[in-house]
């Protein structure tokens, strides 16, 4: 609740269109930050939806000496974060919430039964419609990853995103170019059609962003 007045500062005067949400925001020390299922987030899902504004959900840093930053603590959040925030009344209050869950969703692609299987034994909604309400970034270095993603979540749901130069700033041996160059990795899917295409380069974006689009237009 601390947060959604600078939000609303935020869109309403220097025009943003967006925000991150870091669900560790105590970095891994007591008190610990509460679940991003939790109603303790509720006034700014609320802010929001009232704006008409989306969130990425991103952690930023911890104090775990125990977790890479990068290879653990930012991955393993980002599959913790949608986990919870899949299996929470969140989207059942805020339907029209808009959250983009990064990197793939970490793990949750390769554990899509796992999530599926805890949803049926605790009586939720199917994972898989669960995991439509949100959107997944396509900040993920291999074709192979890229292509689980899409068919998992839906070509609806998925953004195209790169971190060019950000986490991996390395030539990969194998191709002589950056790990995070993702456009020829991408454009290398050859089952997708041009619609599809569209969709996960403009077209969701332009849904997700809505606000900023609509404002163009004006």
């Amino acid at each position: 609740k601390e947060w959604v007045d600078e939000l609303e500062r935020c869109v309403k005067e220097l025009g943003v269109v967006g925000c991150n949400v870091n669900p560790d925001v105590a970095g891994g020390r007591e008190p610990f930050t509460p679940s991003v299922g939790s109603e303790w987030w509720y006034p700014l899902w609320e802010k929001m939806v009232e704006l008409d504004v989306p969130c990425t959900i991103h952690a930023s840093a911890s104090l775990n000496p125990a977790m890479h930053l990068t290879n653990g603590y930012y991955i393993a959040h980002h599959n913790s974060a949608a986990v919870e925030i899949l299996k929470s009344r969140v989207f059942k209050d805020f339907p029209k919430l808009k959250v983009i869950i990064p990197h793939g969703g970490g793990a949750i692609p390769f554990q899509w039964n796992r999530q599926r299987g805890l949803h049926v034994r605790e009586g939720l909604e199917p994972f898989e419609e669960a995991a439509r309400r949100v959107y997944w970034d396509m900040a993920i270095y291999d074709k192979e990853s890229m292509e689980l993603l899409i068919k998992r979540v839906g070509v609806d749901n998925v953004l195209f995103a790169t971190e060019m130069f950000g986490a991996v700033n390395a030539i990969d041996p194998k191709t002589g170019r950056n790990f995070e160059d993702l456009v020829p990795i991408f454009q290398s899917i050859d089952w997708l059609s041009d619609e599809d295409r569209y969709k996960i380069t403009e077209g969701n974006a332009r849904k997700v962003f809505s606000r900023m689009f609509a404002g163009a237009k004006g």
